[in-house]
């Protein structure tokens, strides 16, 4: 497996490559999307949003999709992006892996870096297997068995999760690991075993065994449950290695990816059992923390995913106190946050099991918000008529209220605190503007649904037009360039699209559609990209069209310049005579641009703006 060098080392023909030679049906079928063929493309339903008609559409011809419903779309490298949660150079690993394309390296030290971490993974992946065929075939294993069998873990979770079991031998995995040709020091690189004073030990003996993948798929540690109330601590993971950090790691946020993308949240919980249970009774969008507390990097990992957490820890005092610390880190990645409240001695595998999963869904779906939450935690565990209980409280919720971003979520959550804390509403604004809260401008819009269409007055219509047809025909992006600046657009999203079709058509190469979706780095222009190419049919002469795009744009171009020339004139005294010849040299521009345009381009637009 190639592993992450920098993308500016990643040449450009190497990019390409990679693209041309992945197919895009090929690809989004193997994520899972069921494409059906209709007419030259493939429709299917959108992944990245819930809808009951096909909206999401797959040219073979030129390698792109989009999604109708929610305006989602690119190339096969966004798709991979977005729909597994890569980031750009992860997607580039990825398909150069599947098509055996050996990726540059920055230099020696590196590519021994890299080697040296492929070695890792292989052992791990070599372990995962491993300990799985411990639990399934060896007697030895007949109690883990048992163990599982007890919890309710059918045989297709024990193979899906590839549950492991490792003996009571404390040099089993040596054995077997260095009969393959690993050393002792890599197996203590990837925590495997510890090198001790009598020799080295089985990290994990006697234990069940839940191999930890990072979001790509990539074994990078284990979780071990101790069989015996003696052998503790009942839970043990892996020690932090070159693999392996905790505060990076969600557990089954590999196999939950698509599930998340359709069910635009994810449910958090907090172990192993949870997890494979809540899975196996058909809740896919579950992750774990494992029991470690929150990270920034955790919630920047499910913002990657998710506009909203549904946080479901056990219904007791440390499941409160878990979930309360994790609550500001995800606010300030400005994901939604609600919580799920289970009953005391409770947790979601004990519930699921008892009441079903109908019921746990239904307990998940009316999880209530953060400052519920919190105040509602408080109210249970502490007098909250007494002053200094009431002042603390306070406190805890004007620092959850400073995490949030959206500002009408934050202003009704004071109206909400206040009732419930029998405080006055300034007195929260208050607390909030000590602690440094500063007002921002609106909230951005997190979650993708329905787009309804924007409406362009006349003059964006004609620029919309242009560029329709540039990226319909980029050969016509040379002409266009020597006749129009590309900073007379004024939609803004088209000045934005002009700047890149401008600056990617140079004398050394022409402008190509895919490099420009690879190099945006924008998710709403590559939908409007995509949605020109599947859209829209070129007409018969391009070269017409663009023809009267640029003289309607002209003719607007002649109008703001009359217009600054009055507002010029009025606001500084200009010389009467000057200002009046520069008005009529503009008026014979526009008039011979009109003498122009009816002896010959037709007229495309009847809704063209009139002077």
């Amino acid at each position: 497996m190639n592993r992450s060098p920098k993308r500016n080392h990643v040449p450009r023909e190497t990019i390409d490559e990679i693209r041309s030679r992945s197919d895009i049906v090929e690809i989004i079928s193997e994520c899972g999307v069921a494409l059906r063929p209709v007419g030259r493309n493939f429709k299917a339903l959108c992944p990245f949003h819930t809808e009951k008609t096909p909206s999401f559409t797959v040219s073979v011809e030129k390698q792109i999709f989009h999604c109708f419903g929610c305006q989602t779309g690119g190339n096969v490298i966004s798709f991979v992006q977005k729909h597994e949660g890569k980031s750009f150079i992860e997607t580039i690993e990825w398909l150069a892996e599947r098509q055996n394309i050996l990726l540059p390296t920055q230099d020696a030290r590196e590519t021994a870096n890299q080697k040296r971490i492929k070695t890792l993974e292989d052992l791990n992946h070599f372990a995962v297997e491993y300990y799985h065929r411990q639990l399934l075939t060896e007697r030895a294993s007949e109690s883990a068995r048992q163990y599982l069998k007890h919890r309710g873990v059918q045989p297709k979770t024990l193979r899906a999760f590839q549950l492991g079991y490792a003996t009571s031998g404390r040099r089993e995995i040596v054995k077997a690991a260095t009969d393959k040709g690993f050393t002792i020091q890599q197996l203590v690189d990837v925590g495997l075993i510890k090198d001790e004073d009598k020799g080295p030990q089985d990290r994990f003996w006697n234990r069940i065994l839940f191999p930890i993948q990072n979001e790509r798929g990539v074994p990078v540690g284990f979780g071990g449950r101790a069989l015996s109330e003696d052998h503790q601590p009942k839970y043990l993971n892996s020690p932090a290695t070159t693999l392996y950090d905790k505060s990076n790691i969600l557990y089954n946020l590999d196999k939950a990816r698509q599930s998340l993308y359709k069910q635009q949240r994810v449910l958090l919980v907090e172990g192993y059992m949870d997890v494979l249970m809540l899975y196996q009774s058909g809740v896919e969008n579950v992750v774990a923390s494992s029991g470690t507390s929150l990270s920034e990097n955790h919630a920047r990992l499910l913002k990657r995913f998710v506009p909203e957490v549904v946080i479901v820890y056990d219904g007791d005092a440390s499941g409160f106190q878990a979930a309360q610390r994790g609550l500001h880190q995800l606010l300030a990645e400005d994901l939604r946050v609600r919580v799920a409240l289970l009953p005391p001695g409770e947790d979601p595998d004990s519930f699921a099991r008892q009441h079903g999963v109908d019921a746990f869904t239904e307990l998940t779906d009316k999880a209530i918000n953060l400052i519920e939450f919190q105040i509602q935690s408080a109210i249970q565990n502490r007098d909250i008529h007494r002053v200094d209980v009431k002042t603390q409280i306070v406190k805890e919720v004007t620092e959850t209220l400073l995490n949030l971003k959206n500002r009408i979520e934050r202003t009704e959550y004071i109206k909400y605190a206040a009732k419930e804390l029998r405080v006055d509403e300034k007195t929260l604004w208050d607390q909030l503007k000590d602690a440094g809260f500063k007002e921002t401008s609106a909230p951005r819009q997190t979650r993708r649904g329905k787009v309804a269409p924007q409406k362009l007055s006349a003059r964006a219509q004609i620029e919309h037009q242009l560029i329709e047809a540039l990226i319909q025909n980029p050969a016509l992006l040379p002409y266009v360039k020597s006749q129009f600046d590309c900073q007379h657009f004024t939609e803004p999203r088209f000045v934005r699209i002009a700047k890149l079709l401008w600056e990617a058509d140079t004398d050394d190469e022409r402008m190509d559609i895919q490099t420009l979706i690879n190099d945006s780095g924008d998710e709403a222009l590559n939908a409007f990209v995509s949605s020109v190419l599947l859209r829209k049919t070129p007409p018969p002469n391009l070269q017409a069209r663009v023809e009267g795009c640029l003289k309607k744009l002209r003719n607007f171009h002649l109008q703001d310049l009359e217009q600054r020339v009055r507002s010029h004139a009025l606001a500084e005294g200009a010389d009467e005579m000057e200002t009046l010849e520069q008005l009529v040299r503009l008026s014979n521009e526009r008039r011979a641009l009109r003498g122009r345009d009816a002896e010959g381009t037709h007229d495309e637009n009847p809704n063209e703006g009139r002077s």
